[in-house]
């Protein structure tokens, strides 16, 4: 009990930390050091420091991505962006989806065309520019910390995504949402939908599936380690060709690259 009364004073503390901190952070940083985390779990539970120690034998930077509640989303985006740069027929194939096939999905699961269509196209036109080179690596991290540009438009529009993959399939995705009475159409409405909201772990797994990739999330969030390593988990086909990892925090979700 003490240690669960510890981690959640911490939960909190750090979810303060963001809410203070959230105006002065670009959106999306540069690659950091993983020992640049060290300073802000000085005096958490050692098993912050711990975790921090692991992570940093298999990863060597992390990417900070702004705590607003669209971390999860932001985090996916620029993950994938970065995979299409290394992987040309995968880069072609996420264009194709996000094109066609979101498209006509978000449109029978009964989202207004008028309402979504200018979010769909900042999507597709930065992943069209990704693919043909029109846009490099540099061009796409400082079009990613403008404010209220395309990483709001794009971020929303995941959002959707991911509140069509859930509806199509409720049955499967009702058990895993933690508000009780809530459906699947209510749950998209309240936590999916409106920008800010944090991600759960039927989110993260409805969005890996909906664009055919794996997402893998490092735990560092005061738990015990098991066998000295993290917790990790992942979501989505373990078929994909596109591997996406990221780190979660309480309350966060931040992008970590590992050794080479």
């Amino acid at each position: 009990m003490e240690d669960q009364t510890e981690l959640t004073r911490q939960t909190e503390a750090r979810l303060q930390e963001i809410e203070t901190i959230v105006k002065n952070q670009p959106l999306t940083s540069t690659p950091r050091p993983i020992s640049d985390l060290t300073p802000q779990y000085k005096e958490a539970a050692n098993n912050f420091l711990a975790g921090i120690q692991d992570l940093s034998r298999n990863y060597s930077q992390i990417r900070i991505v702004r705590g607003d509640g669209n971390c999860f989303y932001r985090a996916f985006l620029y993950m994938l962006a970065e995979k299409m740069f290394e992987n040309k027929q995968e880069a072609e194939r996420i264009v194709k989806w996000v094109k066609k096939d979101s498209w006509e999905k978000v449109l029978k699961a009964g989202y207004d065309e008028m309402t979504i269509e200018a979010f769909y196209d900042t999507l597709v036109d930065l992943l069209e520019r990704l693919n043909s080179g029109a846009t490099d690596a540099e061009e796409f991290h400082k079009e990613m910390n403008e404010e209220t540009a395309t990483s709001d438009y794009c971020t929303w529009y995941l959002r959707v995504v991911t509140a069509m993959h859930l509806k199509q399939d409720p049955d499967r995705f009702l058990p895993f949402i933690d508000q009780p009475g809530f459906d699947i159409p209510q749950f998209c409405q309240r936590e999916v939908e409106p920008m800010g909201k944090e991600c759960q772990h039927v989110q993260v797994l409805a969005l890996a599936e909906a664009f055919g990739v794996l997402v893998k999330i490092e735990y560092l969030d005061g738990h015990n380690l098991v066998n000295g390593t993290l917790v990790q988990h992942t979501f989505g086909p373990d078929t994909a060709a596109t591997h996406l990892t990221l780190l979660y925090r309480p309350g966060h979700y931040d992008i970590v690259y590992q050794k080479k």
